[in-house]
């Protein structure tokens, strides 16, 4: 029951973050949006689903199941994603060139898209192992 409460909870959470994201990107020229907003970008969606997923974690851990993570998994996900979502607006259009699908990262979807992504791989690298 306490599950199913955490999981009504962090989807409600996850739809109040998106609306407040959008909220404040809502009337920004896509250049000048705030760092803060960046990493609530990013932190948002982490928390929010790592809500969940710690408690399973740590029901296997109390069961004697051994967790690990999949450091691969984690370097191989979770630095591109951070990479495009924290990434200051326009680097990819200057580095690759506007004509570039590259350039595509910049915009505010590939940036939410990338947090996301964030959040997923962090809390899907975790392993368990039987005892």
């Amino acid at each position: 029951m306490v599950r199913r409460i955490l999981i009504i909870g962090s989807s409600l959470l996850m739809i109040w973050g998106l609306v407040i994201l959008s909220w404040g990107f809502r009337d920004l020229p896509i250049d000048q949006r705030p760092e803060w907003m960046n990493w609530q970008m990013v932190l948002w969606p982490v928390v929010v689903l790592g809500l969940v997923e710690s408690g399973r974690i740590a029901r296997y851990v109390k069961k004697g199941f051994r967790v690990r993570i999949d450091q691969f998994k984690l370097v191989m996900h979770g630095i591109p994603a951070l990479v495009i979502a924290l990434a200051p607006v326009g680097i990819f259009t200057n580095f690759f060139g506007a004509q570039s699908l590259w350039s595509l990262l910049d915009f505010p979807t590939a940036k939410v898209m990338a947090a996301l992504w964030l959040a997923f791989a962090l809390w899907t690298a975790w392993e368990v192992d039987l005892p």
